[in-house]
């Protein structure tokens, strides 16, 4: 059987996201299991490397590019919802982000059957929103990446999806060091960096850590870091592809998600199989993700709620013990086991593939 994970957005190295991670993940193991698994996605017009692959693509006469770098095929398209000239197509697609429905029905019309695998709300809200009824969508089985998404999805459409949460190498976050910083990854404002500034004042004898993720324009960056520079407390340091040294110094993770569609929050699980406490808004599937390896705060409460509890869990040890206990124990719950949820993933795909 063969395996392409769709989506209509720009993937690693171009963009890093939980999504993207995930994506390398899953296909990762199953070309290891044997099942050829490869990746589509936008080839971004924006970077240099994307301008010059597209003219080369002209000049061929295709409108898809394939590189190997990531250890499997990663085929890259202007548009990959349109434009599939030179793709092999697979026995599979599993559509997971970005123009979903338009993807699916591109290669339905070439006699591929399609899974949506759902770990955003594209299909409630913002541009992309999808429009049909239950009966007009083009997929044949749907996975959520939690127990919220596959809620709100069944809300939706009254479908249900089977739960399939982002897969782990669990052995790769479990790390130990001197526990130090207050780590905050991906500094945007759907991430809630106003609100990590605000507690970062609040508390200017704790070190926080800012550690980018998505790509920042010139003047986001720039405001940020003006805004960090003022903050003696705060440090802004790049995201590396081997984030082990950033979580063995992380004694608190702060996730102050401001966005509706916060459906996983992988970080969190990346930091509780180290069993580091995690302080986190209550947006979209957090609460889920957290469990009891940390704290809930409502999205919108004040700084100084915040504050508050941070100051708990940094200066408590009893507390702080306690919640590295509860962090290990929820990041060792059985839906989280990464050779079932491999297993899962497989018989919903053979399912549909036979």
């Amino acid at each position: 059987m063969s395996i392409l994970l769709a989506s209509g957005t720009s993937y690693l190295p171009h963009v890093v996201g939980g999504l993207e991670v995930n994506t390398h993940e899953l296909a990762l193991e199953l070309n290891r299991r044997g099942v050829k698994t490869s990746v589509l996605s936008r080839l971004p017009l924006r970077r240099v490397d994307g301008v010059l692959r597209a003219a080369a693509n002209f000049l061929r006469g295709t409108d898809v590019c394939v590189d190997r770098q990531l250890g499997y095929d990663v085929y890259r398209s202007r548009k990959p919802w349109d434009s599939l000239d030179g793709l092999p197509l697979p026995r599979l697609v599993v559509v997971q982000n970005g123009k979903m429905v338009e993807i699916a029905k591109a290669f339905v019309r070439r006699g591929v059957p399609a899974i949506a695998y759902l770990h955003g709300l594209e299909f409630e809200i913002g541009r992309r929103r999808w429009t049909a009824s239950s009966g007009g969508l083009p997929f044949h089985a749907y996975i959520a990446n939690s127990e919220f998404t596959a809620g709100r999805f069944r809300e939706r459409f009254g479908i249900h999806a089977c739960v399939i949460p982002p897969v782990f190498r669990a052995e790769r976050y479990r790390l130990a060091g001197d526990r130090r910083y207050v780590t905050f990854i991906n500094p945007v404002a759907e991430k809630g960096v106003d609100v990590a500034l605000a507690i970062a004042e609040q508390c200017p004898d704790i070190p926080f850590r800012f550690v980018k993720g998505w790509p920042l324009r010139m003047r986001q960056a720039a405001l940020l870091k003006g805004r960090i520079h003022r903050l003696a407390n705060v440090e802004l340091v790049e995201r590396s592809d081997d984030m082990s040294p950033i979580y063995a110094s992380t004694r608190v993770l702060l996730v102050p998600s401001q966005w509706e569609a916060e459906t996983w929050g992988r970080v969190v699980s990346e930091a509780q199989f180290s069993g580091i406490p995690v302080l986190a808004s209550d947006r979209g599937a957090l609460p889920e993700t957290v469990g009891a390896g940390g704290a809930i705060i409502k999205y919108d409460a004040p700084a100084c709620t915040w504050a508050t509890e941070l100051r708990r869990m940094w200066s408590d040890d009893l507390y702080y013990r306690h919640l590295q206990q509860a962090a290990l124990a929820h990041s060792r719950r059985p839906e989280l086991d990464f050779k079932q949820q491999i297993d899962a993933f497989l018989a919903v795909a053979t399912r549909i593939a036979a």
